[in-house]
């Protein structure tokens, strides 16, 4: 009767490490559960930052469509462009 019970006993604490182990370390288990809710804020992170760019570029092409001023600055400042009335002029500094 003893060793029923002692048998017994071995046979449901394994049974239950088996399903502990799966439960924390196997497929689908508590481990990837972690992964996928640490992924899930990087998406959500990366999603936001992407839609603020998305935001930002709206009102640029707004601007750059309605904004004449913003135009003339733009290219005048990145692209080095004139107005046909303009002359550039520019001075080399000598060191003394």
């Amino acid at each position: 009767m003893f060793q029923f019970k002692h048998i017994k006993f071995w046979f449901v604490f394994l049974l239950l490490s088996f399903f502990l182990f799966f439960i924390i370390w196997g497929d689908q288990g508590f481990i990837d559960l972690l992964k996928l809710k640490n992924e899930y804020q990087q998406l959500f992170q990366y999603s936001a930052t992407i839609e603020q760019e998305n935001v930002n570029l709206h009102r640029l092409i707004k601007r750059l469509k309605h904004d004449p001023e913003y135009v003339e600055r733009i290219a005048r400042t990145e692209l080095g462009m004139i107005r046909k009335d303009e002359t550039i002029l520019q001075f080399s500094r000598r060191k003394p």
